[in-house]
C-alpha cells in the first residue's frame, strides 16, 4: 500500500512540473471528433473528411488469414500546436473485402493547446507484433521544465478487444539526468518502480503488484500523457 501511495504521489509531482497538462484537454471552440463509419470498403473510406492516414500498419491481429489495419489519422484543420489523432483499428471483413471497425481512441495520442509540449509522436511510435502493437509516446517540454518522459502502451487483441496488457514509463530530469521508470505488466499484476541516474549509472528497483487489475481496452483509455495505470487498477 505504501508503495501505491507514493508512486501516486509521483505522478502529482508531474503534473506540477508540466503545466501544459492541465490545458491539454479538448478546444471547445472545435468541432467534436466526427462519428466513424462502423464499416467500409476500404481503409480510406473508414476516415471521415477533414481527416488523414498519417501511419498505416498491416497486420492479423485475429489470425483468421486476412490482413488487417491500424492507421493513425490525424485532423487537417485542428487548430493548436499539434492535431487531434484517432487511433483507429479495422479488421478484414470475414463475408466481403471490405473492413469492420473493431476499435478507435481519440484521446490516447495527446495534443497540448498551450504550446508548451512538443508533439507526442514527434519521438514517438508504433510498432506491431504478431496479435498486437505497442504504442509510445513522447511528453517533451519546450519551455518551463527539464523533465521529459517516454509512455509505452502495449495492446494484445483478445476476446474482441485490444486489451492494455502493458505499460511503461520512463522519466529524465535533463538538468540532474535522475530517472524514474514505472513498469506494469497488466497480465501478471505486477509493477516495478526504478530510480537512479543515467550519468552515474547507479539505480534501484522497487517490485510490488497491483492491488486490483481491470480490463482496460483501447477504446476505454483517456490521455496517454495523464493515464495513471495504478490509479486505473484500484
Amino acid at each position: 500500500m505504501h508503495t501505491v501511495l507514493r508512486f501516486v504521489a509521483a505522478v502529482l509531482t508531474v503534473l506540477v512540473f508540466f503545466p501544459a497538462l492541465a490545458v491539454a484537454q479538448p478546444n471547445p471552440a472545435e468541432p467534436p471528433v466526427p462519428t466513424l463509419p462502423a464499416a467500409g470498403a476500404t481503409v480510406e473510406s473508414l476516415v471521415p473528411t477533414g481527416w488523414t492516414i498519417e501511419q498505416r500498419h498491416n497486420a492479423d491481429f485475429n489470425r483468421d488469414g486476412r490482413t488487417d489495419v491500424l492507421v493513425l489519422i490525424r485532423d487537417k484543420v485542428a487548430q493548436g500546436t499539434t492535431p487531434r489523432r484517432i487511433v483507429l483499428i479495422a479488421l478484414a471483413a470475414a463475408q466481403s473485402s471490405g473492413y469492420v471497425r473493431s476499435a478507435a481512441n481519440p484521446q490516447l495520442v495527446p495534443r497540448d493547446l498551450s504550446g508548451q509540449l512538443e508533439d507526442p509522436m514527434a519521438d514517438g511510435e508504433i510498432t506491431m507484433r504478431p496479435g498486437g502493437f505497442d504504442l509510445q509516446i513522447g511528453m517533451m517540454p519546450g519551455t518551463g521544465s527539464y523533465l521529459a518522459a517516454t509512455m509505452r502502451y502495449r495492446f494484445r487483441f483478445e476476446g474482441g478487444c485490444f486489451r492494455l496488457i502493458g505499460y511503461d514509463r520512463a522519466e529524465t530530469h535533463r538538468g540532474t539526468l535522475d530517472t524514474r521508470d514505472v513498469s506494469v505488466n497488466f497480465l501478471t499484476g505486477a509493477v516495478v518502480r526504478t530510480t537512479g541516474n543515467a550519468q552515474s549509472g547507479r539505480s534501484q528497483s522497487q517490485r510490488a503488484r497491483l492491488t486490483a487489475n481491470p480490463r482496460r481496452c483501447l477504446d476505454d483509455l483517456p490521455s496517454g500523457w495523464t493515464f495513471d495505470p495504478l490509479a486505473a487498477a484500484r
